[in-house]
């Protein structure tokens, strides 16, 4: 498409046009805090942010559709697949920077750990490789007691272990893990964020060059 094709689109297109970017930024907003909090493990209610989320993905679909719905068809799955990943992007790079707080604090504060035993060791799902061969995933019930009080959480396993297995959890606050903080997370998931980060800018930047090219925004 060239720029000579800016005088096809109507008002409402150019203006539907500018309003894509505000809308997928709201997307992002809404969603950026349940997904942080979910990486977290922290307790507390989503549900106002899931429907924030959910009304603002309603909102970007329906505004970005005015446009993309009238390009040609060489473009139009490529605008919304490039559309939809900006978000995704965005959201991945709130992920890995929660990631890489808690493994910085990890880092700072030993997780305190305290003996745990599994029970209830069960097949939780089933996975598929690029082989097409399946293997069981497997899942236990962990058991532990800080000051006279027992604690159950549902950790997957490598295996299927036998009840009153004698082992070990972390405590990192309200959060428990299964295995020690790895001296390479704040590395692997710092540049996880950067790359998230770089990856939604580039094509945010790309989507907003491509634009200007077919004369929808300025």
């Amino acid at each position: 498409m060239t720029s000579g094709d800016g005088e096809r689109w109507t008002a409402a297109q150019r203006r539907s046009a500018v309003l894509v970017p505000v809308m997928a930024a709201g997307l992002v907003a809404a969603a950026a805090p349940v997904v942080w909090w979910e990486s977290q493990d922290t307790p507390g209610g989503r549900t106002g942010w899931l429907l924030a989320a959910g009304a603002a993905l309603v909102a970007l679909l329906a505004t970005a559709r005015t446009v993309i719905n009238d390009l040609p068809d060489r473009d139009f799955a490529a605008a919304w697949v490039g559309l939809l990943a900006v978000p995704a992007f965005a959201l991945g790079t709130v992920f890995a920077a929660a990631q890489t707080a808690h493994a910085v604090d990890a880092a700072r504060h030993e997780p305190r750990r305290v003996a745990a035993t599994t029970t209830d060791c069960r097949v939780t799902g089933r996975s598929v490789n690029d082989q097409n061969i399946g293997r069981d995933l497997y899942g236990c019930t962990y058991r532990w007691f800080v000051d006279d009080r027992e604690f159950r959480e549902e950790r997957p396993t490598r295996e299927l272990y036998p009840d009153g297995r004698e082992t070990s959890v972390w405590l990192d606050g309200d959060r428990m893990i299964t295995e020690p903080p790895s001296g390479i997370a704040v590395p692997f998931w710092g540049a996880t964020a950067a790359a998230a980060l770089v990856c939604t800018v580039t094509l945010a930047v790309f989507l907003r060059r491509k634009a200007r090219v077919a004369g929808l925004v300025r």
